[in-house]
């Protein structure tokens, strides 16, 4: 899996839905894209690829304006205290990011001047939309301050796509339900994206691609393709996000939708890493919550193939979008908006991160919603996790330390090392990723360790040594899921617990001695 056709490295770039900072990661961020999106580049680099693993916060969405407001802080404030507090969640989780900032004034003039290249080239119309108005603060509002009821699915939902359907409703187009944001509306000209104006070039894009997308993404591809397409908003009436003056220096301000804009962020954080001295990328792998599927499937594919047709510098790599579905608290999505959480941050310093790290993968919302409490958790974790590695760590120390891998493990060993290893691999794979059967698999492995620790035949040393090379093939597998637990094996056979171990290595036996696993 490291090679590509032409043999050289498979260079992979990694990264997930830049958090809005309107608050710390909750549960549903991190068992969702977060944690997804480091499983995969963990895994991609124990398969021997070259990868990037970079992201930012999303500072320019109005979600940062709206709960500003509601707790009380300028939105710069609250900005650098979500930064800080997201930053400290990363750090807490494990999750290994080669770059993760917040846009700065390089970005800024990276996005405007994508947007203005493809406006100039007359990839945007200038559309008369009705906008709700708030005549007290002389301000259209969009997004983030218009709630109401989905025209498709009734949820409630705000401007934009809807979390509950995943479908896009257009500006002014809820149906009201919040008197503080039944607002009359107002026409005003914004440009736009008309994605009816492109449908050939994004079913040709969808009819050639051979990479499948998770069920729920291709509802959404589906179901929108069976209709007009709409028009998305490029530009809102806004002084917050990045400025554009497409309509002269006396018109009134116009800022990019932040939006759209995080396609470009997809361009320029990893380009950030690359230029370091390392080219370009064969594949882009991006972890998002279904909520963001229509962006990513119609706005992102739009804006990436007129890129390339009006002459930006753009690649078109082989692209991955894997969803997942929502995590639910007590019957309710988490929603840092809404005030529905359970903060990462807390739950990582009770859990710890190996123990947060596998229950969270095994339970992830991948491809259908699922239901998160601590006392649930707390019992799956001691099932499958606590106990098999107690278990492990007691019955290893009493029966093997001071032994090693001096013979060919017997063929019940060799058996399962290579069933385990075919698994795990499965699940790291691109094209089969999936970090619940990552997790799983980890379960497995431990289970089996546990249930044969205690019947290895200590005058068997094939024998000896399967039960030890099964235990140390955990330094490299287990790695991406739980790297605590991975630097442990390291340990526990004195060998070196830092660096990127590589999948083809797995099986090579460990050059000292098992002294003891510290769990």
């Amino acid at each position: 899996m490291a090679e590509r056709t032409d043999g050289a490295v498979r260079r992979v770039n990694v990264s997930f839905s830049p958090p809005t900072p309107n608050g710390d990661l909750h549960l549903g961020h991190l068992a969702g894209p977060v944690l997804g999106s480091d499983v995969c580049a963990r895994s991609q680099k124990i398969l021997g690829n070259d990868v990037v693993y970079a992201c930012s916060t999303d500072d320019n969405q109005t979600y940062v304006v709206t709960t500003a407001q509601q707790v009380g802080v300028t939105p710069e404030e609250l900005i650098r205290q979500a930064l800080d507090g997201t930053r400290r969640s990363l750090e807490l989780a494990g999750v290994e990011v080669d770059l993760y900032e917040r846009p700065d004034e390089r970005y800024t003039t990276f996005v405007r001047d994508f947007f203005t290249h493809l406006w100039k080239h007359g990839a945007f119309d200038r559309r008369e939309v009705q906008l709700p108005y708030d005549a007290e603060a002389d301000e259209y509002r969009a997004e983030a301050f218009v709630t109401g009821r989905c025209p498709t699915c009734l949820a409630h939902a705000r401007a934009g796509v809807c979390e509950a359907c995943g479908l896009y409703n257009l500006p002014g187009a809820l149906l009201a339900s919040d008197t503080e944001t039944a607002l009359p509306t107002r026409p005003v000209s914004i440009w736009v994206l008309d994605l009816e104006r492109y449908r050939s070039l994004l079913t040709h894009w969808y009819q050639v691609s051979d990479v499948p997308l998770r069920p729920d993404l291709q509802k959404v591809v589906d179901l929108t393709l069976a209709g007009r397409l709409p028009y998305i908003p490029i530009t809102y009436p806004s002084t917050w996000g990045i400025q554009v003056d497409w309509d002269g220096p006396d018109a009134p301000p116009q800022a990019i939708n932040a939006w759209p804009e995080i396609y470009v962020g997809h361009l320029y954080w990893p380009q950030r890493v690359r230029e370091r001295g390392r080219a370009g990328c064969d594949e882009f792998v991006q972890f998002i919550g279904i909520d963001n599927g229509f962006y990513n499937a119609f706005v992102y594919v739009a804006l990436k193939l007129l890129a390339v047709r009006h002459g930006l510098p753009v690649e078109l790599p082989v692209t991955r979008t894997l969803t997942n579905q929502y995590y639910l608290l007590e019957g309710r999505k988490f929603s840092t908006s809404k005030g529905d959480v359970l903060w990462a941050g807390e739950y990582l310093e009770k859990a710890g991160r190996d123990r947060a790290r596998f229950v969270l993968a095994l339970t992830s919302p991948e491809l259908q919603q699922s239901e998160f409490t601590e006392q649930v958790a707390e019992g799956t974790l001691s099932a499958r996790f606590d106990t098999p590695l107690a278990t492990i760590a007691r019955t290893f120390g009493e029966k093997l330390a001071g032994r090693s891998v001096d013979a060919p493990p017997s063929a019940w060993w060799a058996a399962a090392i290579e069933a385990s290893r075919q698994r795990f691999e499965a699940a790291y794979t691109l094209e089969t990723f999936s970090i619940r059967k990552a997790a799983e698999a980890l379960a497995l492995h431990l289970e089996v360790l546990a249930l044969r620790a205690g019947q290895v035949r200590t005058d068997d040393a094939s024998d000896v040594s399967g039960a030890l090379l099964f235990l140390w093939t955990l330094r490299t597998l287990a790695w991406p899921v739980t790297p605590d637990l991975a630097g442990a094996v390291a340990e526990a056979f004195g060998a070196d617990a830092t660096g990127t171990p590589l999948l083809r290595d797995a099986a090579e036996p460990p050059a000292g001695e098992f002294r003891a696993l510290s769990v």
